[in-house]
């Protein structure tokens, strides 16, 4: 466990909010492809996408005990199995708990055995709308927990306007706005099918800015590879002149070409200007296969 030692003791940033250490999935280290490890002070969060020995625990334990990150609890979230409780390596699952990224905080669950209310490889995606948000209209499609949502307001957007399936997600979104101080005024939450509520969205529009994250696969009613085509035809009647839209694709079996295609056919007023790769790019052989960030800009 040396080289896991030597890789995590390098990847510990000189700030004290969340990070990854590791980032298996992006299989620059093939020994470590089944594993990810995060830290949201004070709590190590472990996902393994593998059964592991109780032996290959202690290792991780003993690994992360030399960091000098005076954790509370090292948490192992199992992935290879669905409903799997999350086990306490060390200490104890937090009833609260926090991701804390530069001046904001979000809320956590690290009860939840998939996915903790949280996604670290968008932080690029939060800092680039801090920069362009300013006085701008926006819509952000499966906005699940609004992060970025509270990035858009704290770069000084005019609106917000949240849209998900899940009730309980924006739930937390709202609590998200509540602990960095937004005026929830500026923003609005709706618990609906994206897919069939374009003629409501389009009533609150025009926007400045779409923000279109959306899972790769959510059963029947949205599926990437199926779906995605149909936000983008309608984006024209959604937006004003000049519209900037932060297209999202988080798919390892489709490359950023698959939404630079659909946009010229379904969407051609609306110009490719940027790329932006996932935070943790630099631990990804391919960073295709991880998290794409695309601003398209409209035409006047």
């Amino acid at each position: 466990m040396q080289k896991l030692l030597n890789l995590l003791l390098e990847r510990i940033p000189s700030h004290d909010g969340c990070a990854r250490f590791l980032h298996g999935r992006g299989k620059k280290w093939p020994e470590f492809e089944h594993l990810s490890i995060d830290f949201y002070p004070p709590h190590v969060l472990i996902t393994t996408y593998r059964e592991i020995t109780n032996t290959e625990k202690n290792e991780l334990v003993e690994v992360i005990s030399k960091l000098g990150l005076n954790q509370q609890s090292i948490l192992l979230q199992k992935r290879y199995v669905k409903g799997e409780a999350v086990e306490a390596l060390t200490g104890f699952i937090p009833e609260e708990s926090y991701a804390v990224e530069n001046s904001e905080k979000y809320l956590l669950n690290l009860k939840n055995p998939q996915n903790i209310g949280f996604f670290l490889d968008m932080a690029v995606g939060r800092s680039l709308l801090k920069k362009i948000s300013k006085d701008k209209s926006v819509l952000n499609l499966f906005s699940y927990t609004c992060s970025l949502s509270v990035a858009a307001l704290k770069g000084g957007a005019r609106e917000v306007v949240n849209v998900d399936m899940s009730k309980p997600a924006l739930k937390v979104g709202e609590d998200n706005h509540t602990l960095n101080s937004i005026d929830k005024r500026n923003a609005k939450f709706m618990g609906h099918d994206i897919m069939k509520s374009f003629g409501n969205l389009i009533k609150k529009g025009p926007y400045d800015l779409i923000i279109i994250d959306p899972p790769t696969n959510q059963g029947l009613s949205f599926r990437v590879d199926r779906d995605y085509h149909k936000i983008i035809r309608r984006l024209d009647e959604m937006t004003n002149n000049e519209a900037v839209i932060m297209a999202c694709l988080n798919s390892p079996f489709l490359e950023s070409s698959f939404l630079v295609s659909a946009f010229n056919e379904h969407a051609p007023k609306f110009m490719y200007e940027e790329k932006i790769y996932s935070s943790f790019n630099e631990m990804e052989v391919d960073p295709e296969k991880g998290l794409k960030i695309l601003l398209f800009k409209k035409r006047s």
